[in-house]
């Protein structure tokens, strides 16, 4: 395994060099990070709405990707989902063989290693519910409250950023003492530069998503794991897909 792929589902071009670079810092020597993003879906995902629309742009990526000249000798070891939502997760983990993993599952599973009870910190209030869905998937509902700062995802970049980490503080703090949170965990792959930060300033862990899901997919990898084909993640049938979905046709 020498490829990780990391994929920002949204169009944020910024977002996708922050996550990029984040995993470039982490991963070991001989492991070359690909960040990508789609050419087509929301410049953002906040809600249900945008998500199902970056999860056919996540897709497209994940089929290009796998589909490569060069993919059968040096195949992707790994894909990390660069969005909390975990955009499209489990249809991507049918198109690949390798370990596929989004943001909020890899920050879950860190965080509960190190904290018996923790709070996500999301920007926007509409992303709660669906966050507290997969808090329920991923079976943490109870050890984690998810909390919203108030402020858009694109926030994080450009000059809202300073406001927007003090939002994210304010609800972190809260968080802190009025739901006995040990540990934060960070609820948009923008975050992933203002961790050391955060750890710095509250005293307690701080979980990125982005180095989470990194980490582990790097260790799945690394551990020749890969995506069971037996039932549920099984390859796609053959049929044909019509209209603006023509390309998606499943591929052997």
């Amino acid at each position: 395994m020498s490829r990780i792929a990391v994929i920002n589902p949204n169009l944020s071009e910024g977002f996708t060099k922050k996550v990029g670079d984040q995993a470039r810092k982490i991963v070991a020597e001989n492991i070359d990070v690909i960040a990508l993003n789609p050419k087509f879906g929301p410049a953002s995902i906040e809600g249900y709405y945008d998500e199902a629309f970056a999860s056919v742009g996540l897709l497209s990526v994940m089929r290009d990707l796998e589909s490569a000249p060069d993919h059968a000798a040096d195949p992707i070891g790994g894909y990390v989902v660069a969005c909390f939502d975990d955009t499209g997760v489990d249809a991507a983990r049918c198109l690949t063989n390798a370990p596929v993993l989004g943001l909020c599952e890899g920050a879950l599973r860190m965080a509960a290693a190190v904290a018996s009870r923790f709070s996500i910190v999301t920007p926007m209030s509409v992303s709660v519910r669906p966050l507290e869905h997969l808090v329920e998937k991923y079976g943490a509902a109870s050890q984690c409250v998810v909390r919203a700062a108030g402020v858009r995802t694109l926030d994080f970049e450009g000059s809202g950023a300073a406001a927007a980490y003090l939002a994210l503080k304010k609800q972190a703090e809260a968080s802190l003492v009025t739901d006995r949170s040990e540990a934060i965990v960070l609820g948009c792959a923008g975050m992933t530069d203002i961790t050391d930060r955060l750890h710095a300033e509250l005293g307690v862990p701080v979980i990125d998503g982005v180095s989470a899901a990194v980490k582990m997919v790097e260790a799945m990898a690394m551990l020749g794991l890969h995506t069971s084909k037996a039932g549920a993640y099984a390859r796609p049938p053959m049929k044909p897909y019509h209209g603006i979905f023509a390309g998606f046709s499943p591929q052997e």
